[in-house]
């Protein structure tokens, strides 16, 4: 056998080995978004439309409607009550009879009659009551305030799963993208030297169809979080740079006591507690109440007798069984409890800026080996393993960052 004719025997069986692995990693696999994207986000646009659909925030903006209608409802009792009330009846009485409070507690007399028609114009106002209406109204405008409290929370919350998601899926597509290159680059070589599919190779294929997986359910998870339909088809857009703001612990700490709205809660919380023990003392306290009725009353239209009165109520609480000293003991209770939750709170605002501060320090310091910018064009010229801890690295660094700026309450949008 010839030489010519040994090299083409070995050069057949490498390409009949080597098939079934090419084949293999051929198969198609999920890519990329691009011939059919729908939609070209950046960050700022992921984070619009999550704050627009999210299913909490909206459900946060209805109940903050209610509570402004409980302020107003509160602030309706400081007006005065004004009622007028109609009545005709046919009745035989014995004896007199006065309604019952349904009916205005007409008085009937005893007397015998086919129709008898009355009319009432009253009106009552409290001129005094401890405060108690003054509190009502103080209590429902917290309890507003801490509603918009509850929704700053969720919304922060929302914009860090936004940029952590996006992060994840933009280091995913700079990954295909360089799977891609390096594999076509390889693949280029192969032609040139006319030498069959390596291991190498079929193993590049293998890691480029599993980061398309995993960006593929990447994508579906994001779609979730920003409020967008499944099937939708998008491409995010942005630059990935590394940070080069450098941080300081105790800025951070002053920060997150100032801006984190968890810590905001509880001063709205030790607020009403303290004003519902208010409100309890006050029903040991006397209430003064003026009020004024016209009456016209007959047997025939028009009507021709007249009443009026004007009357002032003074009530003075004596005894209840202690009942109300319970209710002010179960208050202070409550408003102690608030306390000691508040302090938890800050323990744990505190730990968590710490632990976003050392991770975010941490995965800076790594990066700084690395150029300020990952774009494909900086990392093709390079080893792929070198490149893929880059991305790697870049990823923890912007998750680090935008959980440290959760942490202090300072999260940008």
């Amino acid at each position: 056998m010839s030489i010519t004719s040994l090299v083409r025997t070995v050069v057949l069986a490498s390409v009949i080995m080597y098939a079934p692995v090419r084949c293999l990693c051929a198969e198609p696999a999920p890519r990329v978004p691009g011939d059919a994207v729908e939609r070209t986000l950046t960050l700022d646009d992921c984070v619009e439309i999550a704050l627009h659909n999210s299913q909490d925030l909206l459900a946060f903006a209805e109940q903050i409607e209610y509570a402004k209608q409980r302020v107003n409802e509160a602030r309706a009792q400081n007006f005065p009550k004004i009622d007028l009330n109609l009545n005709a009846s046919k009745f035989a009485n014995e004896t007199p009879t006065i309604l019952s409070p349904s009916f205005g507690s007409l008085y009937l007399p005893d007397a015998v009659k086919d129709f008898y028609y009355s009319t009432r114009l009253s009106l009552w106002q409290y001129l005094y009551a401890s405060g108690r209406y003054t509190t009502n109204v103080r209590l429902a405008e917290i309890n507003l305030s801490q509603i918009k409290t509850q929704s700053d929370v969720a919304h922060n919350k929302v914009i860090l799963d936004v940029k952590k998601a996006f992060y994840a899926c933009r280091i995913l597509q700079e990954k295909i993208a360089l799977h891609r290159r390096e594999l076509s680059s390889a693949s280029a070589k192969k032609v040139s030297f006319r030498t069959a599919q390596s291991y190498d190779d079929a193993l590049m294929n293998v890691r480029l169809q599993k980061s398309e997986h995993e960006y593929a359910k990447s994508c579906l998870q994001f779609l979730d979080i920003i409020g967008l339909e499944l099937d939708t088809k998008i491409a995010l857009t942005g630059e990935l740079i590394l940070p080069d703001d450098a941080c300081d612990l105790n800025k951070c700490m002053a920060w997150a006591f100032e801006y984190r709205p968890e810590l905001r809660q509880t001063q709205f919380q030790e607020t009403i507690d303290s004003l519902r023990v208010n409100l309890s003392l006050s029903e040991r306290y006397p209430t003064v109440t003026l009020g004024a009725n016209y009456e016209w009353f007959g047997d025939n239209l028009p009507l021709n007798q007249k009443n009026w009165n004007a009357t002032i109520n003074v009530n003075l609480p004596i005894f209840d069984g202690w009942a109300s000293w319970y209710r002010v003991k179960q208050r202070r209770n409550m408003a102690r409890e608030a306390k000691i939750r508040r302090a938890n709170i800050q323990d744990q605002v505190r730990l968590d800026v710490k632990q976003a501060f050392l991770d975010y320090v941490f995965w800076r310091n790594q990066a700084r080996d690395f150029d300020n910018r990952f774009s494909l064009e900086n990392a093709s010229d390079k080893k792929l393993a070198r490149a893929l801890l880059k991305l790697d690295t870049l990823e923890q660094v912007l998750d680090s960052q935008a959980t440290l700026e959760w942490a202090t309450g300072n999260i940008r949008k």
